[in-house]
């Protein structure tokens, strides 16, 4: 039996009904951008997350981009981030103006580690400012990120960024629903960033973003900033940019508010069934820290024969995926900053050697013991 990666289509037959009025609402009206399905969509959002602020956005590199340029840092800041993500985060960094500085991450979350950047920060300092010896760059922040479903541990970046009087960071593309310590991703720090990319947990119907804050002022600033820079047509307070939300997106991902933590339910389950299946392999299986709520956007395990077991795998047509075979320090596009292969181990060990297995709300029981079944026949005959 084949098993696909990922199914949008079963979860698109599940709400079509509701969907569908609200997409002719938009052509019937003819607000295509912004207005009211894009702040039906804000409010929900924002009290999902439990913050005051949402701010609709047409992609998650916008978001990325828009939480750190909303905060308005001195040109050229170092940010700490961990590079086994995608490469938006880096990239937002980038397009705001900055530097990413980058530190390894943890290896039993594989988020960014609070140890190695408490070390890391302990370590470059220079009349009184942390600077980031390989760039020069006065770091003014730390971008953590909710890797494959699971929160950062926020509290403890949380102290160390205020112990260096940094700013906090929160890429929570995939960790919609998520949270930690009793407290929802999107609610960290100073602003966090979300991708509605139809992959997500929450995906729209094409590309879509958002920011959440509980920070008047850095709502204010995105919202400027999505729009040119204008809060009155035609008057420009600053450079800005055209980062507005389609209506259609606004649409369906107000439809979808009421249905992720359901879905994230599911997502849980078939994480927990997967674990009970694949116990006795010799692979390492996903960990869900304490006091987390680990929604499972990604469900990343890791083995040194990765590869061999995806060819297999794909040869009976059960769909594996890599994220992220190649750890951005050592992508081209960021050799300028001048990391060298080696620099963070533990990153290097998840590009190597993670796959993430099919994971979608509408997993049935039989799909994942079709995904078990073949993944224990490539190990006795290895």
């Amino acid at each position: 039996m084949a098993v696909p990666f990922l199914d949008l289509k079963a979860q698109y037959l599940q709400i079509k009904d509701e969907i569908k009025p609200e997409i002719e609402d938009v052509l019937e009206t003819c607000y295509y951008v912004l207005g009211p399905k894009v702040k039906n969509f804000e409010e929900k959002f924002a009290a999902l997350c439990g913050v005051k602020h949402c701010v609709a956005l047409s992609s998650g590199t916008a978001a990325v981009h828009g939480m750190i340029w909303a905060t308005n840092l001195p040109a050229g800041s170092g940010l700490i981030t961990p590079p086994n993500t995608f490469t938006a985060t880096a990239e937002g960094i980038v397009l705001a103006g900055h530097v990413p500085v980058f530190v390894d991450a943890d290896p039993i979350t594989w988020n960014l580690s609070p140890e190695k950047t408490e070390e890391f920060l302990a370590g470059c300092f220079s009349t009184g400012k942390p600077v980031d010896p390989k760039t020069g760059a006065v770091i003014r922040g730390i971008v953590g990120v909710d890797l494959y479903g699971q929160a950062a541990d926020y509290k403890t970046l949380k102290k160390i960024a205020d112990k260096y009087g940094l700013s906090l960071y929160e890429d929570a593309a995939q960790s919609h629903d998520g949270s930690r310590f009793g407290q929802k991703t999107g609610s960290f720090g100073d602003v966090a960033s979300f991708s509605f990319y139809p992959g997500k947990n929450m995906g729209a119907y094409g590309e879509g973003g958002a920011i959440t804050t509980d920070s008047d002022e850095i709502a204010a600033r995105m919202r400027t900033l999505r729009d040119h820079g204008s809060q009155e047509k035609y008057f420009y307070n600053f450079i800005g940019h055209n980062y507005r939300m389609s209506a259609f997106q606004g649409a369906v991902l107000g439809i979808k508010t009421k249905y992720i933590h359901a879905w994230n339910d599911n997502r849980i389950a078939a994480a927990a069934r997967y674990n009970s299946l694949l116990a006795d392999l010799p692979v390492e299986l996903p960990v869900t820290v304490d006091n987390t709520r680990h929604v499972f956007h990604l469900y990343a395990l890791h083995t040194p024969v990765r590869d061999k077991l995806r060819e297999y795998l794909a040869a009976k047509q059960i769909g594996a995926g890599l994220h992220y075979p190649e750890p951005l320090h050592t992508q081209k596009a960021y050799s300028y900053l001048g990391y060298s292969k080696g620099d963070f181990p533990v990153c290097e060990k998840n590009a190597n050697e993670n796959m993430t297995l099919p994971m979608f709300p509408e997993l049935t029981e039989e799909q994942q013991n079709e995904v078990a079944s073949a993944m224990k026949e490539f190990f006795k005959k290895d």
